[in-house]
């Protein structure tokens, strides 16, 4: 594109613009060949000499960027934000005459049926009132997320609303995880999301890929309207699933219309589509409510895509450039452990999102930063997920997150980060927890062969915090709690404590 100035500009901007560029280059040229050390960075860790960026190039994405962006800025969340209609700390307050008005307006300019009633005006103060602080970053990251998004929606010709559908999911966090296990920003379950094509694995999960996911939701999306020609009920079968809505019609007689069969959804999918119709107001109506944007760290137009040709990590990227490595992860939320893994027989490479002013830096140095991993042993992580299975663990009554990490033979900080547990939450009883074991152990519960010793004939089991008799013997197949009990003598009200060794029959 930046080849392409004379078609964007008219003649004489362009032979100007032009001028400038051969003078920057003449002058970068006399520079390089005056001392080109002058253009090799010198990284401290490293201990290497790095090249620098083309100048020239580097001149012509500066000044297309500030001709095609500065020049015709394109806005899509701070619209009509430049005036203050109310002083910064009020929350302005409409008669309900007013709202209907512009929920009638919306209504008529969207294939989306809005409706304005008692749920939505209360789920309106909800986001309006305690949730301004959200919806401002919300504000900001649209900036950033928003134009990906209407690309998608606007390829399969649906309403432009849906980009809203995931702030109500995850406010734009691409890391979120529910509770229920629904991963990224679009809140897709692991079994929806391998059915519908994204690859998740020990190092990958799509499900957080920002673009993958939102080109899997667009299309997830316009099936199950296909399903039932009517938007709100396939909102309402994106939150709980076809099989729940489809329920919810039988049962409501029928039936084929949200707000008659709201009763029979869930109860998070009675306040999923409301919540919807209630985001989509207050984005489109920001100012009205004196709601204006946190700025952005990173926008649409000031990052690129580029395609990784060996395994990386992103320590590599962070060290050789000097760019913070929690921005490369912010940008790459779908590499788990910040490692891209690349086979060199797939026909596939992944990508990698980076910052403009570093595309330059890496394609000059980047097989410095590919050979960075071997001079400095940073390899590709096999602690955490490699020869682990994902499994799911139901808390119990009475279970803390140190007895189920003790069960796994995991760490407690690891199961937080896999849970998206932050330090002061609590778990409860019912409450489904993703944990990654190790395939050395014999049952999904976790127990290490190392707790069993085999002597005449026997299997002798060295009891761990939390085993109970039930447990145990579900491990040992042809073994009942009641054959535990008779062959060490013991009772059912006999308290097992950690270290006790009991015996077992050898099957």
């Amino acid at each position: 594109m930046c080849f392409q100035l004379n078609s964007i500009l008219n003649r004489k901007s362009a032979a100007f613009i032009a001028l400038i560029c051969l003078s920057f280059w003449s002058s970068g040229q006399k520079m390089l060949n005056e001392n080109t050390a002058d253009s090799i960075k010198t990284d401290s860790i490293a201990k290497r000499q790095i090249l620098s960026d083309d100048p020239f190039l580097a001149m012509l994405d500066s000044l297309h960027e500030a001709h095609v962006f500065n020049a015709h800025p394109i806005s899509y969340s701070t619209a009509q934000l430049n005036v203050h209609h109310f002083p910064l700390d009020s929350i302005p307050v409409y008669s309900d005459s007013i709202m209907r008005i512009r929920f009638q307006d919306m209504d008529a300019f969207s294939p989306i049926s809005f409706t304005y009633n008692n749920k939505v005006k209360k789920l309106i103060e909800v986001y309006g009132t305690h949730r301004r602080l959200m919806l401002s970053k919300v504000m900001g990251l649209a900036e950033l997320y928003f134009p990906m998004f209407e690309e998608e929606i606007e390829k399969m010709n649906l309403p432009m609303e849906l980009k809203y559908l995931p702030v109500v999911e995850s406010a734009l966090n691409n890391t979120a995880r529910s509770r229920a296990g629904a991963v990224g920003m679009w809140q897709f379950m692991y079994r929806t999301g391998k059915y519908l094509g994204l690859e998740i694995n020990s190092y990958v999960d799509e499900r957080r890929d920002p673009v993958k996911s939102t080109q899997t939701a667009i299309k997830y999306l316009n099936y199950l309207n296909s399903i039932y020609d009517d938007w709100l009920l396939a909102l309402a079968a994106y939150n709980a699933g076809p099989g729940n809505v489809n329920k919810a019609i039988r049962r409501a007689g029928g039936k084929k219309n949200f707000w008659a069969i709201q009763y029979f959804l869930p109860r998070e999918t009675r306040n999923y589509v409301p919540s919807f119709m209630a985001v989509t107001y207050l984005m489109s109506h920001p100012a009205d409510h004196n709601l204006y944007p946190v700025q952005p760290k990173f926008e649409i137009r000031n990052i690129d895509t580029l395609t990784i040709q060996q395994a990386i990590h992103l320590s590599q990227i962070s060290d050789v450039l000097c760019i913070s490595l929690k921005d490369l992860i912010f940008l790459n939320p779908q590499y788990k452990r910040a490692y891209i893994p690349v086979k060199s027989s797939d026909t596939v490479k992944y990508t990698i999102t980076l910052p403009v002013s570093i595309v330059g830096d890496f394609l000059a140095n980047e097989n410095s930063i590919y050979n960075y991993k071997t001079k400095n042993k940073v390899d590709a992580p096999s602690d955490l997920y490699a020869n682990r299975t994902e499994l799911i663990h139901h808390v119990r009554k009475g279970e803390s997150l140190g007895l189920i990490a003790q069960r796994y033979n995991v760490r407690i900080s690891d199961l937080r980060e896999w849970n998206n547990i932050s330090s002061k939450a609590y778990i409860h009883p019912g409450q489904k927890m993703i944990v990654f074991t190790h395939n050395t152990h014999s049952s999904s519960r976790g127990y290490s062969i190392k707790n069993e010793e085999t002597y005449n004939g026997y299997l002798y089991y060295t009891i761990r915090r939390g085993d109970t008799l039930w447990d145990i013997a579900k491990k040992y197949q042809g073994v009942s709690a009641n054959d535990i009990m008779k062959l060490n003598h013991i009772s059912s009200r006999k308290i097992l404590k950690p270290g006790m060794k009991i015996k077992i029959k050898s099957t």
